[in-house]
């Protein structure tokens, strides 16, 4: 036990931690208010602890090693883990309190934001809100750059700062104005989506990428009309009938309410991972955390009432 505390001393985790998220030692430094050497002799302290590099030394800076990226997780976790004890026992008998961002693809901004605020102004009114509403794709790089504190995402994974649990299983679906889609085949064969003039979102948005792979698998190359980074525009361009979608649901709640458009299953059905991201950093938070579950639960809430029709 005595060895295993001398090789994961705290000082050292957290200059470990600190020049992996700097990527550089003297960066690292600087931001710790400590001299360069003296950070450089933590890391090799720790690095001779461990028995491996952590840290791959390049011309300009360092970059992780794989024992590195394996270590930096569990680190997180650690800090996490201490500083919500810390928070916990200096907020005994207080309300959560402090600033919390939280970011809405805008498919989930229609059915969320609204009962999103409420409720959390009710169960945390000393937490001041802020909520941010753009593509999944933007939103996941904020959380990893730490500008945003949690995000709902799509079909995102854990990387070595950034936490993301999977909620439920959303089905994308063609959908377009009422009067556009009454002959449509439903289900829709995927191999004459390249028929339609398509609305869709930029490349980079795995909602599109995902379609564009399997309609590219067919040896077909789908008919682009618009492409629109902007999720209302994109709503009222395929309701007015200018063009046809492959979307969830959740994003026309109302349009499909109305009958202004039709949505219909696609063939093979087309599935994406709705999920909660965050980074591991916000683990220390006692106000993140619980606001993390309360967004949780209500996600889980309006999926199994049928507010949020997936």
């Amino acid at each position: 036990m005595a060895q295993l505390v001398h090789q994961f001393d705290l000082v050292r985790l957290k200059a470990f931690m600190t020049v992996a998220e700097e990527g550089s030692i003297t960066a690292a430094a600087e931001r710790l208010g400590v001299a360069q050497p003296a950070l450089s002799a933590s890391i090799r302290r720790l690095e001779a602890d461990i028995g491996q590099p952590l840290f791959e030394r390049l011309p300009r800076g360092v970059t992780l090693t794989r024992a590195g990226r394996h270590l930096l997780p569990g680190v997180y976790e650690l800090f996490g883990i201490l500083g919500n004890l810390q928070a916990e026992l200096c907020q005994i008998g207080f309300e959560p309190s402090g600033d919390v961002s939280i970011g809405l693809p805008p498919s989930v901004s229609v059915v969320m934001t609204q009962p999103l605020l409420h409720r959390l102004s009710t169960a945390f009114p000393k937490v001041k809100l802020r909520i941010v509403e753009s593509m999944s794709g933007y939103l996941a790089d904020w959380v990893e750059a730490g500008e945003l504190d949690i995000a709902v995402t799509f079909n995102a994974r854990d990387t070595e700062t950034v936490v993301s649990r999977p909620l439920m299983q959303e089905e994308m679906r063609l959908i377009g104005a009422a009067d556009k889609m009454r002959d449509m085949p439903d289900p829709f064969p995927v191999s004459r989506i390249p028929t339609l003039p398509l609305i869709v979102t930029s490349g980079r948005h795995t909602l599109r990428s995902n379609l564009e792979r399997q309609v590219e698998a067919l040896g077909l190359k789908l008919n682009i009309l618009y492409e629109i980074d902007a999720g209302h525009q994109l709503v009222k361009l395929v309701s007015s009938g200018a063009g046809f979608g492959v979307f969830a649901q959740s994003a026309f709640a109302g349009e499909l309410v109305s009958g202004q458009v039709v949505s219909v299953p696609l063939e093979p059905r087309y599935l994406r991972t709705v999920g909660l991201s965050h980074h591991r950093r916000m683990l220390g938070d006692p106000a993140l955390t619980r606001v993390l579950a309360e967004v949780e639960r209500l996600a889980l809430d309006l999926h199994e009432s049928g507010a949020w029709p997936t």
